[in-house]
């Protein structure tokens, strides 16, 4: 169920940091039609974010389930931050 509760935070974080006007995102499908669509996407983004806290608190109890949630949000966070911009990079020397 961890990475249940993983997985909607990543796909939670990645609709938010879709829609920023900041970052340089790719020109893949996705990143599009995120960017093209920022109401729906930061609101199913904090849907998601929402339902993996609600999970979370579920399987951990209240407290424990909080600060696992709250440790995966900045760990993913981190790791989308940090790397993605590693893609973009290839994906403009590659052409």
């Amino acid at each position: 169920m961890i990475f249940a509760i993983t997985l909607l935070v990543f796909f939670g974080f990645y609709s938010l940091y879709g829609t920023s006007k900041r970052v340089e995102l790719s020109r893949s499908q996705i990143n599009l039609w995120l960017h093209e669509h920022p109401k729906f996407s930061k609101v199913t983004g904090i849907v998601l974010l929402l339902l993996a806290l609600i999970f979370s608190a579920m399987i951990y109890g209240m407290g424990a389930g909080i600060f696992t949630a709250l440790v995966l949000l900045m760990t993913i966070a981190s790791l989308v931050i940090l790397v993605f911009p590693i893609f973009i990079k290839r994906e403009t020397n590659a052409r």
